[in-house]
């Protein structure tokens, strides 16, 4: 690679700051949020995983860009931390406990990241403690805002990003983080339909499902993602007990294959995928119960 590339790579720029500012409704300390540039070729769009996470090809221009360390709002100050539209609706009752737990955060944050410092610009390890850090903050909100499942999104994001991680720092125990935040992750997004089915939590309320950022795939990705997470990471030693879970998972997903035909609402996309799962749960009580 050339000289001139290199630096024209260094000097593309893949961010901006919001023009307005932010003031926090902990601490009142007054911040940009950061966001990423798009168009011009930035994302290479590639396939999408089994748990629905987006893949993207590294542009010539850019090279890798993570559109996942982005979402998240968090003040510099005091890590409280939440999704954009969120960040003001922490409720009035819980901002004195929230920033009576800013020493905390900033304590279990370097715990897994040493250095974290959200005044500079994005990079993998702040993106991944964004979501770390929204998980807990999520405690302060209202059921409007739909806490339970927005824990649910942002562990499984933070599960994603410490695999990157992993793959680009071995030997960091990030995997095992990691998969303490798919575990994390499937305990939200279980609670999340039990709330949906009370009414605890109104999922109406939630405007984007994710689980990635370039395509909301409705409730019926809420139960595809819910049910592939037992499957992949629900390793109960009891036989019985993982039985129990996976019968549980297989009819959570066949009440997406079993409302009807696609429909904008529900592609087959999404319908393909849930039988698929559905075949491999199947298969895997099979086992366990023969086994």
């Amino acid at each position: 690679m050339s000289d001139k590339h290199t630096e024209e790579k260094k000097s593309y720029k893949v961010s901006f700051y919001l023009k307005n500012p932010i003031t926090c409704p902990v601490c009142g300390n007054i911040f940009k949020k950061e966001e990423m540039l798009t168009g011009r070729g930035r994302l290479i769009t590639k396939d999408i995983t089994d748990e629905l996470r987006r893949r993207y090809e590294p542009s010539k221009k850019a090279g890798e860009l993570m559109p996942l360390i982005y979402p998240v709002t968090v003040c510099p100050s005091c890590y409280y931390s939440a999704y954009h539209d969120d960040f003001p609706n922490i409720k009035d009752e819980y901002i004195e406990i929230a920033l009576s737990q800013k020493v905390k955060r900033h304590h279990d944050i370097t715990l897994i990241f040493p250095i974290v410092d959200f005044k500079k610009p994005r990079n993998i390890f702040t993106g991944t403690a964004s979501y770390i850090l929204s998980v807990s903050c999520y405690a302060f909100h209202p059921k409007e805002s739909t806490p339970t499942f927005m824990k649910a999104l942002s562990a499984l994001r933070a599960a994603w990003l410490f695999s990157d991680l992993e793959q680009k720092y071995p030997g960091q125990n990030y995997e095992k983080v990691g998969i303490f935040m798919y575990k994390k992750a499937m305990g939200f997004y279980e609670q999340s339909i039990e709330y949906a089915q009370t009414g605890e939590e109104r999922i109406d309320n939630i405007k984007h499902f994710g689980p990635d950022l370039d395509k909301s795939y409705g409730f019926e990705g809420l139960l595809y993602v819910a049910s592939m997470l037992v499957y992949k990471y629900g390793d109960d030693p009891d036989p019985e007990s993982r039985i129990k879970m996976l019968e549980s998972a297989k009819r959570t997903i066949s009440k997406i294959f079993g409302r009807g035909k696609s429909s904008k609402s529900k592609p087959s996309f999404i319908l393909d995928r849930s039988k698929d799962l559905y075949e491999e749960i199947t298969a895997k009580i099979e086992e366990l119960k023969t086994g």
